[in-house]
């Protein structure tokens, strides 16, 4: 597999989920970019970003159980101005977010949340705010994690697989 992904010139696919990234990439139709801190895919159209997490199912009354996409390891900033004019156009890149469910017993992507920038946005931007403000914590960079139940009542669309 290692050797599969430097051929390619895709990376590692045992750091930062590359291997999901590039299954993402695949099932979307997007190209993958180059390691490298910037959009994950691209096709003709734009470049979008790629979460994935392990589906947890359903819970007893057949309703999807809630997941979490994590946001770590952003760089931190002098200053919120200068912080949040950053995330922003970090989170703004991408017109879309495409945020996986894998279930890793089927080895299968069940479905995938498209989600627009400004949604991710404005889900993110107070919890990376509160992140920003905890400089004590183990690891300087900021970060914070959106759940789908933050999505409830927000523009997004539902791929299934």
């Amino acid at each position: 597999v290692l050797k599969w992904f430097k051929k390619k010139g895709l990376g590692n696919p045992f750091n930062y989920n590359r291997a999901f990234e590039w299954l993402q990439a695949e099932i979307l139709k997007f190209k993958l970019t180059t390691v490298g801190g910037g959009s994950d895919g691209y096709n003709d159209e734009a470049t979008a970003e790629f979460k994935a997490t392990v589906y947890k199912g359903l819970t007893k009354k057949g309703v999807e159980k809630a997941h979490s996409f994590s946001y770590n390891g952003t760089t931190r900033k002098n200053n919120l101005e200068e912080q949040e004019k950053y995330c922003r156009e970090k989170i703004m890149r991408d017109p879309y977010h495409y945020w996986s469910l894998v279930d890793n017993d089927k080895g299968i992507f069940v479905q995938s949340y498209k989600v627009p920038a400004e949604t991710v946005w404005k889900l993110l931007w107070p919890k990376w705010k509160k992140s920003f403000h905890n400089p004590s914590a183990a690891d300087p960079r900021i970060g914070a994690s959106i759940s789908t139940n933050d999505l409830i009542g927000e523009d997004f669309e539902i791929i299934p697989h």
